[in-house]
């Protein structure tokens, strides 16, 4: 026997075993439809109401009826003197309302369907349009919105509205109606003018109202008819047009156990629905928390993918930001440079500037991989070949310094290919090393398009690198074509590299202004890939001498 049951039981004498009866029938009807052991509440009152439609609904007389009410007021009263609750629910609602006749109830019912498989079929048939609803909507309130008209439509009623639970994470894109409290009116459906007034003051206003507070104190698993409606109370007492809506039955919506929120279809009788609508509106529940879970999580990677893009942005601004905003001027040269993401952001970079005598770097590199990582990896690279590029004055000196730095300041997993070479306007020559880049193409003024030597490794794995500096003496037209390799890897619909021999043709066949080569490139490009995606980042970067 519970032990509430018991120690009310010691106190009563033998003349009060009807009353010992129907406390146990009712505790017991509780334990098996909740499920878990009783312990009395100040808000059982749901409860109570629900256990007197089942007794009635199972062919309790009035008589019985009045009786079990008499009986479950003394229980609650015995509990309140012993301060075990801290309100008794029949200080609070009027539990001696008469009664409908299952004769009233049945009469009800056939005003509505003609038989009960009527019924049933118009059940299915909202359930239906209710999944197809479901299975179109990621707005959550657009979802609640299409749930409370379907509802109301399918139980022959007027007015439902519908509470996220904001606190309980229901949607990341719903805010409570007023800031002071974590319930927000996320749908309604046919409300009074009582209602609508003032923003609908009283359905989102704080404190919580009756339906609310068996919400968060997990009491409501399943549809109820609830007993009367504080809101709708309040409402009529204040601004008068509820329409005589007293009352409603609450659908809770539970997710993976948590309840975040709730639907009421307001009445004019608190028990209107028979158990067989209350059935119906549990399905419905079942299938409106599988979709408002699925809205969360769209809800969730949609924040997540605008606050990446928004940092992409950043992030893009910020690496465009470390590239040239414009050639350098080089006496007796002329360039052009061109720098394509196939991101937001790139591992991709060139750079150019100034040392000693009047000399110039020029940087052209490629970081493995993509997006943030090769970012990062490309902003530290730069910044070392900068710093490096003040203390050493042949480029292999700086390349091999750079991939000590490396090695020691950040992970082996990614690496890096660099072509840094340094041009002397004086000597008109260029003195450069290669580190595993593709090597650039050098178009004589004399005629003939050839490739540089190739160089050592790629720097950031190895320790070696085996770099020797290579020294060019540049001629009035001739022109040095560097890249990466995102240019020459670019692919046309039928899958076929453009290639390193394209590149060559399209070098032999260009103007002879820098900026004319590099538009020309770009432009044979464009017309052999079509509209493929560009697969990888592309840098170009032309020099030529006058």
């Amino acid at each position: 026997m519970n032990k509430f049951v018991e120690q009310f039981a010691a106190q009563l004498s033998s003349a009060d075993s009807k009353t010992l009866d129907d406390l146990r029938d009712f505790v017991d009807w509780r334990i098996q439809a909740q499920g878990r052991a009783f312990i009395p509440d100040a808000l059982d009152d749901v409860a109570i109401r629900s256990y007197l439609l089942h007794s009635k609904l199972s062919g309790a007389s009035r008589l019985i009826l009045q009786r079990t009410v008499a009986s479950l007021k003394r229980f609650y009263d015995w509990v309140l003197t012993n301060h075990l609750i801290a309100k008794s629910p029949f200080d609070t609602f009027d539990f001696s309302r008469p009664l409908l006749s299952r004769e009233q109830i049945k009469r009800r019912e056939e005003a509505r369907f003609a038989n009960p498989a009527d019924r049933e079929i118009a059940h299915l048939r909202a359930l239906n349009r209710l999944s197809e609803h479901l299975n179109r909507c990621v707005d959550v309130r657009t979802l609640l919105a299409k749930v409370v008209e379907t509802l109301v439509e399918a139980m022959g009623l007027k007015t439902a509205w519908a509470f996220l639970w904001t606190e309980a994470g229901a949607c990341t894109a719903t805010s409570a109606n007023d800031p002071r409290h974590d319930f927000a009116v996320a749908a309604c459906c046919g409300l009074p003018p009582g209602l609508e007034q003032d923003n609908r003051r009283y359905l989102s206003q704080p404190p919580d109202c009756h339906c609310q507070r068996l919400l968060r104190n997990e009491q409501l698993v399943r549809a109820v008819n609830i007993v009367e409606c504080t809101r709708l109370q309040n409402a009529f007492r204040h601004a008068g047009a509820t329409e005589g809506l007293l009352f409603h039955a609450t659908l809770p919506l539970i997710v993976q156990k948590r309840p975040v929120g709730l639907i009421n279809i307001a009445t004019q009788q608190w028990e209107f629905l028979s158990p067989a609508d209350l059935q119906f509106l549990s399905a419905a529940g079942s299938q409106v928390a599988v979709a408002l879970e699925r809205a969360r999580l769209h809800d969730l990677a949609e924040t997540q993918r605008t606050r990446q893009e928004k940092e992409l942005e950043m992030a893009r601004v910020v690496q465009k930001s470390l590239l040239p905003t414009q050639p350098p001027n080089i006496l007796g040269f002329t360039v052009a440079a061109d720098w394509r993401p196939a991101r937001e952001v790139a591992g991709d970079f060139y750079d150019f500037f100034s040392l000693p005598d009047g000399r110039w770097g020029m940087v052209l590199a490629d970081v493995s991989g993509k997006g943030a990582p090769a970012a990062l990896y490309m902003a530290m690279a730069r910044s070392l070949i900068r710093s490096e590029a003040g203390h050493y004055g042949n480029p292999s000196a700086v390349l091999t310094e750079v991939n000590r730095r490396l090695l020691v300041e950040s992970c082996n997993e990614m690496f890096v290919t660099v072509f840094y070479a340094i041009v002397d306007p004086v000597l008109r020559s260029l003195t450069y090393a290669n580190a595993g880049h593709d090597p650039p193409f050098l178009r004589r003024a004399s005629g003939g398009v050839e490739r540089l030597a190739y160089g050592g490794l790629i720097m950031g794995p190895f320790e070696a690198l085996a770099l020797s500096d290579e020294t060019l003496n540049l001629e009035s037209g001739d022109t040095l074509v560097a890249y990466t390799d995102g240019l020459t890897d670019s692919v046309n619909h039928q899958d076929e590299a453009w290639g390193q021999t394209r590149l060559a043709d399209a070098i032999n066949s260009a103007p002879a202004a820098a900026q004319d080569i590099l538009t020309h490139i770009l432009k044979d490009l464009a017309a052999f890939a079509g509209p493929v995606p560009q697969p990888d980042d592309i840098t170009l970067l032309i020099l030529t001498t006058e």
